[in-house]
């Protein structure tokens, strides 16, 4: 997914089925800071931050609609 077309605080699906806030968009890296909010399988990281790549983005969560930027 092309991240530049991420904004801070938008929610993320990520290719493990998580969800995710984007905290910052480091468009020129193709990297994006996030907070996990429902980390699938590992319910230890709610709450934590990590960089994820633009490769581990699949989707844009709009509500209750889910809108791939591929």
């Amino acid at each position: 997914m092309n991240v530049a077309n991420l904004k801070v605080s938008m929610q993320i699906t990520l290719a493990d089925g998580g969800l995710a806030e984007v905290l910052e968009v480091m468009a020129a890296d193709a990297k994006v800071k996030i907070r996990y909010i429902d980390p699938l399988g590992s319910p230890e990281l709610t709450g934590t931050e990590a960089v994820v790549t633009s490769d581990e983005v699949i989707a844009v969560m709009d509500g209750t609609h889910t809108e791939g930027l591929a």
